[in-house]
């Protein structure tokens, strides 16, 4: 997911008013960049936007959920994806997991808060990603600066020897 401010997040659900259901939902909990879609090939041919989280439908008439991950991670490794399935199948879930989907969610009465529970701690924990790698990068900033100075004051001493050592001396003799 690079967008955690305000993600796009495309639904693609065939049944309209469970989609409907779940964008509503969404945009309660304050997703309000939502594009959504009833069929596979609908959202493929949108990908010109693409969306840093999908929630899908595993099974589906014109495609499964799994085939439009599969064709989307080639080319986007990092949208997140997040099934809804009727299919209460172990297998299924585990299998879609090892793929690259972020969660897979069985519908029911609780499926809805699960999604956005599982979006939010998606988006929390590609924050920490990004911290983290800011913290790296300006850790090794840092020590490169760091080496930049060491090196030009040896410079300096080696050119300029007679000028560092009339400083040492001095830095000596306060301290002696």
């Amino acid at each position: 997911m690079l967008n955690t401010k305000n993600p796009l997040i495309y639904v693609v659900i065939e049944s309209t008013i469970y989609n409907n259901l779940v964008v509503g939902y969404l945009r309660s909990k304050k997703y309000q960049n939502i594009k959504s879609f009833t069929s596979g090939t609908e959202c493929l041919k949108h990908f010109d936007t693409v969306p840093d989280i999908v929630v899908l439908s595993y099974a589906m008439e014109d495609m499964n959920g799994f085939e439009i991950m599969r064709k989307v991670k080639k080319g986007h490794p990092d949208v997140d994806f997040f099934f809804l399935s009727a299919q209460n199948d172990v297998s299924v879930a585990v299998s879609i997991i090892k793929q690259g989907a972020y969660d897979y969610i069985v519908k029911n009465d609780k499926a809805l808060k699960k999604l956005s529970t599982s979006i939010e701690n998606a988006i929390m924990a590609t924050k920490a990603v990004k911290i983290r790698k800011g913290y790296k990068i300006g850790v090794i900033g840092f020590f490169i600066i760091l080496i930049i100075i060491i090196l030009i004051i040896l410079s300096l001493s080696i050119f300029f020897p007679d000028d560092f050592s009339f400083q040492l001396g001095m830095i000596n003799g306060l301290w002696g």
